[in-house]
């Protein structure tokens, strides 16, 4: 193409004839590479089953935006999901999306730790757009974990002729017979059922001291404590429990109360359960503070129940036997 000029041709309209010629060209290239650029995804949402024994299930949920919001484009559209741990490990899964172009996965994964989630964009097997990330953390089922907080005791029951339920204690004699408190609440004599105290059970955040003075009578009389459990008779006079830093027996440092759960099995110990009766104090923890175990003695120990939803820690088993003047303790919780 030739131009005829009647003028000579200034530089700067120069400028503007090849900007004018070169224009045409470069507009389908500019929409070209817009329509690319909003291909996208977003992770709206990532839930995580907590306690999974068996592995950990993980949905998610998110949207993906097109440059052609058609039916086939939907059809050819897929999303790419990448789990990662800091190993390399690396778990992928496919997801299709919907007529609003949202996609939902749920999977049930081996990975634990803290962990990187990618989600990509395919349009007829080709990546496309930009890839998205999100930092998540999968806790393993079957690592200790301390629960920390309070363990809520369920009011005990010992029907005549039945078994004890929930929270109660049991006095043993040296042979391992059952000594019968007569002034127990409940119909069968062998055991106390025991009610939940002011702070509603046992805490693994903080000490429960009994009152000063700690007997009703000052040196003697039935116990006051009343945090974890709720005084009750024995034999005419009331007693109760109570954990504190110096243990009133020993007057040694007593732990605070450790328990830890693994794999939905409680463990731990309770070495400050104190209980009290007409003055005098007896350990009743398992180790003692000193960390030895005399005979007879069993470990705490119970798991997780799950109810309504939530998971509920409670300590189905956790005994507490220490002789006492040649009996023999035994706590349920």
């Amino acid at each position: 193409m030739r131009f005829r000029l009647t003028h000579p041709v200034r530089p700067a309209l120069a400028m503007v004839l090849v900007g004018a010629i070169a224009a045409p060209f470069l507009v389908p290239a500019l929409g070209a590479a817009k329509s690319r650029s909003v291909i996208a995804a977003k992770i709206d949402k990532v839930t995580v089953s907590p306690f999974a024994a068996t592995g950990t299930t993980v949905t998610v949920t998110g949207h993906v935006t097109l440059p052609t919001d058609t039916a086939a484009e939907r059809r050819r559209t897929r999303v790419i999901l990448a789990l990662r741990n800091g190993a390399g490990a690396t778990e992928r899964h496919t997801a299709k999306i919907n007529a609003k172009r949202v996609f939902t996965h749920r999977w049930k994964t081996g990975l634990t730790g803290k962990l990187t989630l990618s989600v990509t964009v395919t349009i007829s097997g080709r990546r496309t757009g930009k890839t998205v990330t999100k930092a998540i953390t999968i806790t393993d089922p079957n690592a200790p974990r301390q629960l920390i907080g309070t363990f809520r005791l369920t009011a005990g029951a010992a029907p005549s002729g039945g078994s004890p339920t929930g929270t109660y204690f049991e006095m043993l004699s040296a042979g391992g017979a059952p000594l019968g408190n007569q002034s127990s609440p409940a119909p069968n004599k062998d055991y106390t059922p025991l009610s939940p105290g002011a702070d509603g059970g046992l805490r693994t955040n903080a000490y429960q001291p009994a009152p000063s003075p700690a007997f009703a009578g000052g040196s003697s009389g039935g116990a006051l404590a009343s945090a974890i459990i709720a005084p009750v008779p024995f034999f005419g006079v009331n007693f109760s429990v109570a954990t504190g830093q110096t243990d009133p027996q020993l007057g040694t440092h007593d732990p605070l109360p450790v328990i830890t759960a693994r794999g939905g099995v409680l463990t731990g110990q309770i070495s400050a359960w104190v209980a009290q009766w007409n003055g005098q104090s007896f350990n009743q923890g398992t180790p003692k503070p000193d960390g030895t175990l005399p005979t007879p003695h069993d470990e705490p120990v119970g798991d997780l129940r799950r109810r309504h939803g939530r998971v509920h820690p409670r300590l189905e088993e956790p005994d507490r036997r220490r002789p006492v003047h040649g009996f023999t303790g035994r706590w349920h919780l």
